[in-house]
């Protein structure tokens, strides 16, 4: 992309997003307990699930103020987004609300659905890559070379920082790694600021899921995973864009083989990352 945003744009966003999260953080929370739609933690404490729908409704809710100062380009970009995140959240409210563990993996859910068992998680794969697919659409459109690249990263992408959200605060932490590896390559465009303000949405959310208070659930995970995607998709070229897809699929060959757990914890700095501000689990 070409155009180039004002500097401030960025902390305004990120400001903005961050003190609207975290003023509706306890009571988005506190709307979800008391609907009862709680799951246990690892202390046995039932906390919020879902609760990722934050990540959507705050930055809906910032961007709304902004819209009308900011240029076209950074206006249509801020649409696709917004689409690109309620969609996630809606496919990852619906796995939150009806999914099983019966089946688990990729893999898993196709041989489901190859059976004729239709699973939430195959309704998320499939309703996340036609999701992908016109996101791609929307951004290249004519080029299909490029559509069929990016529907490739922005589902694996989602699909990715999902795997991750089995552990407080782990895909935040995804999500923050791969957006400090994106930003340069987005700098200067108007994906930067979208992720950005999603990236404040998170900082607000993330001392809740870190100490275990609650759960982001899919449709945080999904979201966080879509809005990387579409920023990936959007902002690397060349060498760049087929490494972070051949990353995307090598790590997914990897996940349906071995517990992502298990590699973490057996790795003394990803261990340590992983345990950075949440509490030891008890020993079982």
């Amino acid at each position: 992309m070409n155009w180039q945003p004002e500097l401030f744009y960025l902390p305004v966003g990120l400001g903005l997003a961050f003190f609207i999260a975290l003023f509706i953080r306890e009571k988005i929370l506190d709307m979800i307990v008391r609907a009862e739609f709680v799951r246990p933690n690892f202390k046995g404490e039932k906390i919020p699930l879902a609760a990722g729908v934050v990540f959507f409704i705050s930055t809906l809710t910032a961007v709304l103020p902004l819209f009308y100062f900011w240029p076209a380009g950074l206006r249509a970009i801020a649409l696709i987004y917004l689409l690109a995140m309620a969609g996630a959240t809606f496919l990852g409210l619906m796995d939150d609300f009806w999914g099983s563990r019966d089946a688990s993996g990729l893999i898993g859910h196709f041989k489901a659905l190859a059976r004729g068992r239709l699973t939430t998680g195959a309704v998320k794969a499939l309703g996340g890559g036609i999701l992908a697919l016109f996101l791609a659409v929307q951004v290249y459109h004519g080029d299909i070379r490029r559509v069929l690249d990016s529907t490739l990263i922005i589902a694996l992408s989602v699909n990715l920082v999902n795997l991750f959200d089995l552990r407080p605060g782990r895909a935040g932490k995804v999500f923050v790694l791969l957006y400090a590896v994106l930003l340069p390559a987005a700098l200067g465009g108007p994906e930067a600021v979208l992720a950005t303000m999603v990236l404040g949405t998170l900082l607000a959310f993330l001392p809740a899921d870190l100490k275990a208070r609650a759960m982001m659930g899919d449709a945080g995970s999904n979201t966080l995973g879509i809005v990387i995607g579409l920023t990936a998709a959007v902002s690397l070229e060349g060498y760049y864009r087929t490494g972070y897809l051949t990353v995307l699929v090598i790590l997914h060959i990897i996940t349906e083989k071995y517990s992502l757990t298990q590699i973490i914890s057996r790795n003394i700095i990803l261990n340590y990352l992983d345990m950075l501000g949440r509490e030891k689990e008890p020993e079982k």
